[in-house]
């Protein structure tokens, strides 16, 4: 990077450019309860299970009608509000189906040996495979493969336009009869159901956004004995190249730090908070979460390619302390894997620019096109990344407990 490119950033942009980066491969330091494991190419942890079929229904077309059909009003409403409306932070209507098209293509697909570690795990607990909860489901992509798996999956989210977006793409495939929808909080979802009712419940980026100690308490009520609670993180597109990484990481986050400054800065209190609570959540690699051993058992933390950064942001974006926490358990299991093909995405520059262009609604409102700083970034990644596909990964953070 020279100086040139430099002297026309901003200043958080030219922080997040001087950071320091590990590189991919690096030894891993064993602290004594964290070993490292390479994963083998091809190895999976598929167990065979029957997919079943539904033997009933949890939403009765005759007393509920379709998600889609009565929240179709709010879902395509702003944040009339004010800007403290957290339900309807995302400001793209479910119309725009050119934008929640590319933010479907280009979140980062789970792979099958990652929903076998989360089955396994179940399977090793309980032979139960009735019910399961998507608690924040966005676009519904867990919903579809636990839908494939349980009789029938409840897919839960605060925000109207991601349950309209959700059932508009799973309905092609399930009926009401396997997989329904709720607009709730994560923290309320147990005021809704039947104690004991689940046998999983998965929530994939959604567990930094919530207030995790009620959402325990709710989702410990909600699971039966022997029920599965799994919950994940993924952060920033990674080089799996480790001289790519070398060269151009630094790119990838300047580009995370310009655009999140802009929108986070901007924000009223109440959001702020919720900013630098999600920020101290994705540090610490999920491990904030305490998991009580008297109603949780099993706990099995997970993290791969722990060279990447996991925060889209940090305090170089929020200007607030940022303060990593960790209370794993004493018996907790934990395991570090560096594996540069987890998950792999292979995007020329265009699907990298489609990436950050969806990845946050806010982003165009607070950055807007055409930023020169922006531009800059994209520039220097296009004279690294060439005319081809580069190899992306991404770090995560995985933790699976029973109940008790």
């Amino acid at each position: 990077m020279s100086q040139i490119v430099l002297s026309r950033c901003s200043r958080n942009v030219r922080q997040a450019l001087h950071k320091h980066h590990d590189l991919p491969g690096q030894p891993l330091r064993n602290n004594g309860t964290t070993r490292a494991l390479i994963l083998p190419s091809g190895s999976s942890y598929r167990q065979c299970h029957r997919r079943v079929e539904p033997r009933h229904s949890f939403s009765s077309p005759q007393k509920q009608r379709s998600f889609h059909q009565t929240h179709r009003r709010a879902a395509a409403t702003t944040s009339g509000t004010g800007e403290e409306d957290s339900e309807n932070f995302w400001k793209v209507p479910a119309e725009n189906k050119a934008f929640w098209s590319a933010y479907v293509s280009t979140r980062p697909a789970y792979s099958a040996p990652f929903y076998d570690l989360i089955y396994h795990h179940h399977s090793s607990h309980s032979s139960a495979w009735n019910l399961a909860h998507d608690v924040g489901c966005g676009a519904g992509q867990v919903t579809a493969e636990l839908a494939g798996r349980f009789q029938h999956v409840i897919a839960s989210e605060i925000n109207d336009t991601h349950l309209v977006i959700a059932e508009e793409r799973l309905r092609r495939d399930f009926s009401e009869k396997r997989v329904s929808f709720k607009h709730s909080m994560g923290e309320q979802l147990a005021e809704h159901y039947s104690s004991g009712s689940a046998d999983i419940i998965a929530i994939a980026e959604a567990m930094v956004l919530m207030d995790e100690r009620i959402a325990l308490q709710s989702f410990a009520r909600l699971l039966r004995p022997g029920g599965t609670l799994a919950f994940w993180f993924y952060g920033r597109p990674t080089f799996g190249d480790a001289a790519l990484f070398k060269e151009a990481q630094p790119l990838i986050d300047a580009l995370m730090t310009h655009n999140w400054t802009q929108v986070i800065r901007g924000s009223g209190p109440k959001r702020l908070a919720g900013f630098r609570r999600a920020a101290e959540g994705m540090s610490s690699w999920l491990d904030y979460v305490q998991l009580d051993p008297n109603i949780w058992t099993d706990v099995h933390r997970i993290k791969w390619n722990t060279y990447g950064t996991l925060p889209f942001f940090q305090d170089e974006a929020g200007e607030f302390p940022v303060k990593p926490e960790s209370r794993v358990g004493a018996t907790d299991k934990t395991e570090t894997i560096e594996d540069p093909t987890w998950w792999q995405n292979k995007w020329d520059l265009e699907q990298l620019r489609d990436y950050f262009r969806v990845l946050f609604p806010g982003f165009k409102d607070a950055v807007g096109e055409g930023n020169k700083d922006m531009e800059s970034l994209y520039d220097d990644l296009g004279k690294v990344m060439g005319k081809g596909k580069t190899a992306f990964t991404w770090p995560v953070a995985l933790v699976m407990a029973t109940r008790r």
